[in-house]
């Protein structure tokens, strides 16, 4: 979001506000922990949201830890996921909405209060 510069970004965060998909942000805050560790910690928290959810397929995207967050998946749900899930780069349409949601959230102020009707935090 960054790279669209000042004047675009608003617009941006107000039409994908203006869909109707709910975004959960999910928050860790530790001084204790490292990105990697705390992304972790996240993962697992979502995955077990979502086997609460009519949730057929997941994407994540990629950091070139795939093999982790698989582990991560895998510990959470076993063998036998109730849902498909694959990692895949910045370019698929499917991360765009996160993206700029939790964008906006990360900005705060304005950006954030024009996403905050579709967005549930989740503090683990």
């Amino acid at each position: 979001m960054t790279s669209v510069g000042t004047k675009l970004a608003p617009k941006i965060v107000f039409d994908v506000a203006r869909l109707e998909a709910t975004s959960r942000i999910y928050l860790m805050s530790s001084r204790k922990l490292d990105e990697r560790r705390a992304r972790d910690g996240t993962l697992a928290a979502a995955v077990r949201d979502l086997v609460q959810m009519p949730v057929t397929n997941l994407v994540i995207e990629s950091w070139d830890q795939d093999r982790e967050d698989n582990r991560i998946i895998r510990d959470e749900l076993g063998a036998a996921a109730p849902f498909r899930y694959t990692h895949d780069r910045p370019p698929n349409l499917l991360l765009w909405i996160p993206d700029v949601r939790a964008w906006a959230w990360g900005r705060g102020g304005s950006m954030r209060a024009k996403s905050a009707h579709r967005i549930v935090v989740v503090r683990v």
